[in-house]
């Protein structure tokens, strides 16, 4: 059997296949890098806390666990690769993405009002007061365009890609053969990474290029997963060099500074799931990515901004990353409970969503 052939053979193919527990998985690991990168990374600890011997270490690491927004981004085009509308019209595509982006905006937004709330319990200078602002201002906070508090700018970019690019990519996908379109992915991707260079790009919305580029490398992965049996010899060996030149870009121009961040998103993707299973701990990354969007939401607000340290009595950083992440999870499972009485909705709606 000659190279060629083999790029026909269902393995390949298999490898570009993501399963739901793969991507919660996924997820799982995507919540927990967050975690560790904020508390390692971002958090002002109390000065009594002990940050000897491991912590400076695994300080100097936490930018690393920065990719997890590119795995949750990819995820997402990944997810809307698989979910394309069979209609080929510019509406109804956006309305697919406006679906996708509102099942995900229900969480935020009682997040949201839960934050509010607590923000007029514990009053914190550091943190904007949504009562002062305008409506505009308002209006965009709601909709998680313009996030108040700036952990949950992830929300903007959520809404970017299901709202805005992932019509683009359908469209494109739907109007074009298969090679071409893959071809027409990459360009889209190109620009993307283009528009990061551009000095007058406004507020919250110059953070986006770097990532967008994942979403795109994530809808290319479904769409020839989906479609790589059914394409000549000639036609999967150009469709996989386009997918090879696509991570190629990111390596080179997007979100991977430094360059070791795209092997290590890349081994997360295609390695650690497989892992997983070997060592016999998916139940618990499961448990993880199935809440990861509360658990975004919550850990940081909550926890990073309106209870201390010291409120734990820890004298740890090691103790202060398992008491956040032990809690978020606690408390995203009690607001899951809570939304699911509050909004009817598929109990698989929270793992589909992010």
């Amino acid at each position: 059997m000659s190279f060629f052939s083999a790029l026909t053979v269902p393995g390949l193919q298999q490898h570009l296949s993501f399963s739901r527990e793969d991507s919660a998985i996924l997820k799982g690991y995507g919540i927990l890098f967050m975690i560790f990168h904020h508390v390692f990374g971002l958090y002002a600890l109390p000065a009594g806390v002990d940050t000897a011997w491991i912590a400076p270490q695994l300080t100097k690491a936490a930018p690393i666990f920065k990719i997890c927004v590119p795995i949750f981004i990819f995820i997402t085009g990944y997810a809307m690769g698989w979910k394309t509308n069979s209609s080929p019209t510019f509406g109804s595509l956006i309305k697919t993405g406006f679906s996708h982006y509102f099942k995900f905006w229900k969480i935020y937004f009682l997040c949201l009002l839960l934050a509010i709330l607590v923000s007029w319990a514990f009053p914190l200078p550091i943190l904007p007061s949504v009562a002062d602002m305008d409506w505009k201002n308002g209006l965009l906070v709601v909709t998680g365009l313009r996030p108040c508090y700036p952990d949950w700018w992830y929300m903007a970019l959520f809404a970017a890609a299901t709202m805005a690019l992932y019509p683009i990519c359908a469209w494109i996908t739907h109007h074009i053969a298969p090679v071409p379109s893959m071809a027409a992915l990459l360009g889209v991707s190109l620009l993307l990474q283009s528009t990061a260079h551009i000095p007058w790009l406004p507020g919250i919305a110059s953070s986006f290029p770097p990532f967008l580029p994942c979403f795109i490398l994530g809808y290319m992965c479904a769409f020839l997963a989906s479609r790589l049996s059914a394409l000549s010899t000639s036609h999967s060996l150009g469709a996989i060099l386009l997918l090879a030149l696509e991570i190629l870009s990111i390596h080179l121009f997007s979100f991977s500074k430094a360059k070791t961040l795209t092997v290590i998103f890349l081994f997360t993707l295609w390695c650690l799931p497989w892992i997983t299973r070997k060592l016999r701990l998916t139940p618990l990354l499961t448990l993880l990515g199935t809440y990861s969007a509360l658990m975004w939401l919550n850990h940081r607000f909550i926890f990073g901004y309106h209870f201390s340290w010291d409120l734990y009595g820890a004298q740890s950083i090691s103790v202060v990353f398992i008491v956040t992440l032990v809690s978020s999870l606690l408390l995203a499972m009690a607001m899951q409970k809570l939304f699911n009485r509050m909004i009817p909705s598929n109990p698989q709606t929270q793992s589909k969503t992010l």
